[in-house]
């Protein structure tokens, strides 16, 4: 019988679990010269941790017999990796087995990696990022990763020294709703974006409530696309996002389509140094609006969202324009990024009737 243990699953209250049933491919065959080693591990905060599941407000979890662990080490030549089975459960700890090398040097340290399956390339730690890349979006199977430390005490046959095992994400509930009301949205797919690190949530069908395991950030903007049931791209942001590891954090995402504003040569007109239409202004350090030529550099800013791509079109002149996200040639620049301003160095040239400036822009 599986050991449970119930945890309230208020704001903030941590309630744990691991998702991936991790592959076998990990087991090693001991051989004469191998060791076996025992030991008992617990998560930090109590919980008999593995396998999520909703009991009205509250969330159970168990310790699994199938779960997996890493056990690195430092064998005098390279970087080890060892995987330890579970072989008994007992509330929140569970007793895992795993074997060396007779060889190994006594009281060598290590760190406890769960699941197996998150230890980095290197073998030094864990890979938060990769284990937490790709979710479904179920309670049951979002992700946990846990990490710890020990000593492999060879002549005893077991760990010494073991610290808890500590949580490296914080689980999230995320409701995704329309912008404009109450609605909710079924989404095929949620991508969530932290710095250039990509999660990708993909539910076994359209739902607007997803379990989502992330890393710890702090002052980090944080990026949401959704792929709706209905095939529209719908987005948020939220700036300056701070959220600890071992916690429960419930969100609503409310999410718009993105929107987009488009200039044509006729509508720039004016005097002056800048311009402004639907909530996108251009400054630039001369501008000629008879022939809407924007030069000496410049900036595009917006009232309405964040950048998400700017194109500039110059049919009959030519767009002289370079820096950070932008790519294209003279007839057609485009910038992508994630800003409500965005700088260029050099010369638009619309050179009378050719220039078309196409804004999409993240609500």
């Amino acid at each position: 019988m599986k050991a449970t243990k119930i945890f309230m699953m208020a704001a903030l209250a941590l309630t744990f679990a691991a998702c991936s049933n991790d592959d076998n491919e990990f087991a090693q065959q001991p051989d004469n010269n191998e060791i076996t080693i025992t030991a008992t591990v617990s998560s930090d905060d109590g919980a008999t941790t593995r396998a999520l599941s909703i009991d009205g407000s509250n969330i159970a979890s168990t310790w699994e017999a199938d779960d997996q662990f890493a056990i690195l080490y430092n064998d005098g030549t390279s970087n080890v990796k060892r995987v330890a089975t579970v072989s008994s459960i007992n509330g929140s700890t569970v007793t895992i087995t795993f074997t060396i090398p007779s060889s190994l040097a006594n009281n060598t340290a290590c760190k406890i990696v769960y699941p197996a399956s998150a230890a980095n390339a290197a073998n030094t730690g864990a890979d938060v990022a990769k284990a937490l890349a790709t979710q479904d979006g179920t309670i049951g199977n979002c992700p946990e990763v846990r990490v710890g430390t020990a000593t492999i005490d060879k002549d005893n046959h077991n760990l010494a020294g073991v610290t808890k095992l500590v949580a490296q994400n914080a689980i999230f509930k995320f409701t995704t709703k329309n912008a404009d009301g109450p609605a909710t949205i079924d989404v095929n797919s949620l991508t969530i974006t932290i710095d250039a690190q990509k999660y990708v949530i993909t539910p076994a069908s359209a739902k607007s409530e997803l379990y989502v395991a992330l890393p710890p950030v702090s002052d980090k903007a944080v990026r949401f696309s959704a792929t709706g049931s209905d095939s529209k791209t719908y987005t948020c942001s939220k700036a300056s996002v701070t959220f600890a590891a071992g916690k429960y954090y419930q969100s609503t995402l409310k999410m718009a389509p993105p929107i987009t504003v488009t200039w044509n040569n006729n509508d720039i007109t004016g005097s002056g140094n800048s311009f402004t239409k639907d909530g996108v202004t251009i400054t630039a350090g001369s501008i000629d609006f008879d022939e809407k030529n924007f030069e000496e550099n410049g900036t595009f800013t917006t009232t309405l969202g964040y950048f998400t791509k700017i194109e500039v079109v110059a049919t009959n002149g030519f767009c002289d324009v370079v820096g950070t996200g932008w790519s294209g040639n003279e007839d057609k620049r485009t910038w992508t990024g994630n800003a409500s301003s965005v700088s260029f160095i050099g010369d638009i040239y619309g050179d009378g009737n050719g220039i078309k400036f196409v804004f999409t822009i993240e609500p």
